[in-house]
Parts: C-alpha cells; sequence; structure tokens
C-alpha cells in the first residue's frame, strides 16, 4: 500500500508547455551525447535502459573491431528547433519529437587512423516520454524483502537481497534518437554553380576573341588587351549569374525529387500509425505507437551488436543467416513498414521491416549503405500493464538465483532458459535484405 500511494500523478504542463520543455531536453540530450561517446562507461543520463544498453553493446563491437565512432552535433545557429508532427499522449504516458538543426561531423577510425567522415547539417530528432504516474525519488520498498530505498535504486536490483527485478524504466527518457540529412546553406550551395559558371563564360569569351585580340596586341594595341581583359570579366559576372539560376532550378527539382520519393514513406508510416494502435489497444488500452517503435530501434541495435546471440534475452528465434558481426553503427531512417499484426496461440505478433542507414567495418575498410530489417516481435496477450512501475523478481525455476533476466536468456548459475516474451517484446525472427 505504502508503494501504491506513493504513486500518485504529476501535474504536468499543457501541451505548448510540454514542447517548450521536450525542445530544452532534447538540446540536453546532445551534450550528453557530445560529452559521452559510444564507448565510453558512463551513457548519457536521459537515455533509456533499452538505448543505455545498445549503447555498451555497440562499445564492445568497436572496441573488438579496433574502431572508433566520434560523433559531434553542434546546434546550428540561429537555434533552430520545433516539434514534430503530433505525437501519442495518453493516460499513462507523453511522447514528443522534439527535433533541432545540428551540424554534425562523424570520424569512423580503424587503427587509430580517420578511415570515412562526414560533415554535414542534419535535423536531430530525439524521442522523449513521460509517464504520468512516475516519481523517480520516491520512497520505495523492495518487493522481496521490504527494505526502504526508492524507484530508481531499485531499477539496478535491491541492495539489501540482491534480488534483480524486470522494471520499467524511469522517465522522462530518450528512448531513442536519429538523425536525417537536412537542407544545407542555400549561398553555400550555389557557390560551386557560380564558380563553375564565371570560369566557363570567361573562357568562352577569351576564345572566342582570341584572334582579334591578339591581331590587336601584336600591331602594338595595348587597349585591345584591356578590352579583351574587360570582357572577359563581363562574360565571368554574366556566368556567375547564369550558374547561380541554373543551380537554383536545380536545387528546386532536387526538392520537388525528394517530395515525391518521400511519400512512400510517409504513407508506411502513417500506416504504422493507425495499424499499431488498432490491433494492440484490444489489449493494451494506453498502447504508444511511437514509445513502441523507440524501443524496436533499442531491440535490434541490441541484437546486432550482440556477440552471444544464443544467450540474448530480446532474440528467441532461428539463428540469423546474415553476417551481423561487421556493424559498427546504425541509425534508423524514419521508416518503418508494418505488414501484419495477429494473436496466436496466446501471444501477439507484428511483422513488420525497419529501415536503417548502416557502417560496417570489415578488413580494416568503412563501408556505408542502407538495409531492410525484416522483423517478427511477439509478446504475450496477458502480459501485465505497467501502471507506473512494474517490478518483477527474477527467480530461476531451476535454482531459484536472481538475474538480469532483460540481457541474460539464460541463468548463469545452471544454464536454464528463462523467456520473458510473457512480460516484454521479444524479437522471434530476423532477416537483413
Amino acid at each position: 500500500m505504502q508503494n501504491m500511494q506513493n504513486m500518485q500523478n504529476i501535474q504536468f504542463p499543457q501541451p505548448g508547455a510540454m514542447d517548450e520543455l521536450a525542445k530544452k531536453m532534447n538540446h540536453n540530450f546532445i551534450s550528453q551525447l557530445n560529452a559521452s561517446p559510444v564507448d565510453a562507461e558512463d551513457a548519457p543520463k536521459l537515455c533509456a535502459a533499452d538505448l543505455k544498453y545498445s549503447r555498451m553493446m555497440q562499445g564492445k563491437r568497436l572496441k573488438a573491431k579496433g574502431a572508433t565512432v566520434q560523433v559531434a552535433y553542434e546546434i546550428d545557429e540561429p537555434m533552430v528547433s520545433g516539434v514534430s508532427w503530433k505525437m501519442d499522449s495518453d493516460a499513462r504516458y507523453i511522447t514528443r519529437l522534439p527535433f533541432t538543426y545540428v551540424n554534425t561531423k562523424r570520424n569512423y577510425s580503424v587503427g587509430g587512423s580517420i578511415n570515412k567522415s562526414i560533415d554535414r547539417k542534419e535535423i536531430f530528432y530525439s524521442y522523449i516520454v513521460w509517464n504520468r504516474a512516475q516519481q523517480p525519488d520516491a520512497p520505495y520498498s523492495c518487493p522481496n524483502c521490504g527494505g526502504a530505498t526508492t524507484l530508481g535504486n531499485l531499477t539496478e536490483g535491491c541492495k539489501f537481497c540482491g534480488t534483480r527485478f524486470i522494471a520499467s524504466d524511469l522517465y522522462p527518457k530518450a528512448v531513442n534518437y536519429y538523425t536525417l540529412p537536412a537542407a544545407q546553406n542555400l549561398l553555400k550551395r550555389l557557390k560551386p554553380f557560380a564558380i563553375v559558371g564565371a570560369i566557363a563564360m570567361a573562357a568562352f569569351g577569351i576564345v572566342y576573341n582570341f584572334k582579334d585580340v591578339s591581331a590587336g596586341i601584336a600591331s602594338g594595341g595595348i587597349l585591345s588587351l584591356i578590352g579583351w581583359l574587360f570582357y572577359a570579366a563581363i562574360a565571368a559576372a554574366g556566368g556567375a549569374f547564369l550558374g547561380y539560376v541554373v543551380g537554383t532550378f536545380s536545387i528546386f527539382l532536387e526538392v520537388i525529387v525528394r517530395a515525391i520519393s518521400s511519400i512512400p514513406t510517409i504513407i508506411k508510416y502513417g500506416t504504422a500509425k493507425r495499424r499499431l494502435p488498432n490491433f494492440m489497444r484490444r489489449y493494451s488500452p494506453d498502447f504508444s505507437s511511437d514509445r513502441f517503435i523507440g524501443k524496436l530501434i533499442s531491440m535490434l541495435n541490441i541484437i546486432v551488436y550482440n556477440e552471444e546471440l544464443d544467450n540474448c534475452a530480446l532474440y528467441c528465434g532461428k539463428p540469423i543467416e546474415d553476417n551481423l558481426s561487421d556493424i559498427i553503427d546504425m541509425s534508423y531512417n524514419g521508416t518503418v513498414d508494418v505488414r501484419e499484426c495477429y494473436e496466436k496461440d496466446g501471444y501477439l505478433y507484428i511483422n513488420l521491416k525497419m529501415y536503417m542507414d548502416v557502417v560496417s567495418c570489415k578488413d580494416g575498410k568503412i563501408r556505408s549503405n542502407n538495409k531492410k530489417f525484416h522483423m517478427t516481435v511477439c509478446r504475450s496477450a496477458t502480459a501485465p500493464e505497467d501502471y507506473g512501475f512494474t517490478v518483477k523478481a527474477i527467480k530461476c525455476r531451476g535454482c531459484g538465483g536472481s538475474f538480469d533476466a532483460t540481457k541474460e536468456k539464460h541463468c548463469p548459475f545452471c544454464s536454464r532458459e528463462y523467456s520473458i516474451k510473457d512480460y516484454d517484446w521479444v524479437i522471434t525472427e530476423l532477416k537483413v535484405e
């Protein structure tokens, strides 16, 4: 009863004020990412548990490959930021997708030598999630021994009896994040067109008048040379203007092409936003599709970077045929395609595709490409609801030992398998295209 009394709803700001808070948290999260590289021991404080764990697994992969990923996000000035389209907001969770324009520098190194560099303007998005019923610093009693602690401390296990738990995240947290390329500064993009136009027209003017001017100079007409240079300058100015026109037109066409090419992405995302809640809210009335997508991204990262997939608690499928061991960095590109949702034998199944930008390291070389990850995720249809904060003590059915079952599939004491699909989502099939 004492624990339930501590779960009083928090009074959250109005939507407009919440948007401003989300933007501030996004900027804070960017600063934390800059201060905590992927292979750092301490993850950013705003990282949700799954995101924190996936970053740790990625760090291990990088060390095994002798590679490093250095990323620096510089918030663009003047600061351009906002909150993207309307996200899920229900009786339990509030989700926002704040964004800000950043200048991103990425260096991929192998053996201490930079192999690939990316320097471009991007839009940084993060999934910021609040739980209306959580107070991380609230007093809490261990469900196993009754020891006095707090919600935040209990997520790491009881310090009195050593019991480990499957515990929900303590919000607010950044469930995940991703970046998309942004349009570069217009004048900066037009400059090469102007330079090429100026050089081309000046060269044309020089060649076109070369014979007449040469004859004038030979006869001692210095004015011919001055006139030649003057007309070349006029031609260069005209070429620069023509280059700006051509550049502007090409950028306009590029915008049109990008807009048309983004239509399938928008349709797929809109379909996912409609299909997921329509299916899931029969089983979980407060299901959040945006929070779910963020969770899927972290789950996929954990599986891809896991060197011991047989003992990965989040994967319960056949051996993966595709080689994932060369991947050192992945980024969600904003597209998820939900193909099928159904219930079978008391479990819920969702078949979908996640579109990711992938960086691989093989034979000391860095390569980047796009991949589609075909996934089937599964969860019990009667999984307990998370009304603010849930804890479930983990005790092995074989020996009674307690361990972190969100990261290990087999008991470290007796090797008996422990499945978490009765309580949370797991991936039952994974293919790469």
